[in-house]
């Protein structure tokens, strides 16, 4: 309903909308992983591939995925300084 009312928002946020989607399917992705390997673990024990890939998804969720608040903040921001240049200044 933004993006209708004001086109420049859409515009202006839709590098941090794809990053900001990008990061929560890589999360949704790597927890389904976890749950995988967690799961094996429990059936069989820890293997160094299993070990390896819930220390590298804890990692991606530690590290990477708190982004997530940037890009949602630069949505929020709208497009005013974005938009404030004249034409011109290009």
């Amino acid at each position: 309903q933004n993006a209708l009312a004001k086109p420049d928002n859409a515009g202006a946020a839709a590098t941090d909308y794809l990053q900001l989607f990008g990061f929560v399917a890589l999360g949704y992705m790597w927890a389904r992983m976890a749950k995988v390997a967690l799961d094996k673990i429990a059936q069989s024990g820890t293997t160094p591939y299993l070990s390896t890939k819930l220390v590298t998804g804890r990692f991606f969720m530690e590290r990477m995925l708190p982004e997530t608040a940037l890009h949602l903040a630069r949505i929020q921001t709208g497009c005013a300084t974005t938009m404030e240049l004249a034409a011109e200044a290009f």
